[in-house]
């Protein structure tokens, strides 16, 4: 009976952990590239009970001795939660600062603590010109006026086009053979765009962002299939409607375990005030 109280517990806890991880997608659903999280449950190993008499079950391994009472599930657990990593549908702005990733691939940033990576290409460029993503971190370019150098993209105040390979041009003023002032597309940078051997070595951080070991540098790699969309941006793969429907379903299943522990607890409590007179 207390096995069944804790097996019956067990399952209340996971389905709040369960909830939890709904409740953000949830709460993500309207968020741009935002990849949804998943819970993934397993039951613990069952167990052999046998009985053992007058200790001797301990001591030899005669037959006579050991009887076996039968299996016994331990309840369950979250083994892991990982991210749905699949690609959320596409929506048109018109905004130049809107870049979305079609197929493989994210966008790099510069954080403070380090390099970032995301599929949210909602941008905007700051004060002194640079492109940012909406916390503030530079979007990286692969340094095409910087010697190769990855770094921050300087796009200035102008207007910008970025083609499907991440390059982007702006018209600049130049000076012409003949002497004139003229207007010509020169490459400012290229985007940054990478992906991974393993994405199960991503570490999500707040603000829909992923941080990876810098110096598992074996993880890193060009993607194989990927288009850059300007005007575009990639919406949350996390549909509200399905997770709210898993999200009923998980608060059921935890009041059916509910359910059950008021009735074993019903039942301990009549063996022991009761039945044991």
């Amino acid at each position: 009976m207390l096995t069944g109280l804790y097996s019956a517990a067990s399952g209340m806890i996971i389905q709040e952990q369960v909830q939890d991880v709904l409740a953000q997608n949830l709460a993500n659903s309207q968020m741009p590239g935002y990849q949804r999280s998943e819970a993934v449950i397993r039951s613990f190993p069952d167990v052999m009970l046998q009985a053992a008499y007058g200790g001797q079950a301990a001591v030899d391994n005669k037959s006579r001795y050991n009887h076996a009472v039968g299996r016994l599930g331990t309840g369950a657990g979250i083994d892991w939660i990982y991210t749905d990593y699949s690609r959320g549908s596409f929506r048109y702005t018109n905004e130049p600062t809107d870049v979305a990733i079609d197929g493989d691939g994210y966008f790099s940033l510069i954080s403070p603590d380090g390099m970032r990576f995301s599929r949210s290409g909602d941008f905007h460029v700051d004060a002194e010109g640079y492109l940012v993503n909406n916390q503030g971190y530079y979007v990286m370019g692969q340094g095409i006026q910087n010697n190769r150098t990855p770094g921050p993209i300087l796009v200035g105040r102008e207007n910008f086009q970025i083609d499907g390979y991440g390059h982007i041009y702006a018209a600049r003023e130049v000076i012409g053979p003949d002497g004139k002032r003229m207007n010509e597309q020169v490459e400012i940078d290229q985007l940054r765009v990478i992906d991974f051997e393993d994405r199960d070595k991503l570490f999500r951080e707040p603000g829909n962002i992923f941080r990876c070991e810098e110096d598992d540098l074996d993880n890193f790699k060009i993607p194989e299939r990927f288009r850059v969309m300007q005007g575009y941006v990639e919406q949350s793969n996390a549909v509200p409607t399905t997770e709210m429907v898993k999200l009923i379903d998980s608060f059921r299943v935890h009041e059916a375990s509910s359910r059950v522990i008021r009735a074993l607890d019903q039942t301990l409590s009549k063996a022991v005030n009761d039945i044991a007179r």
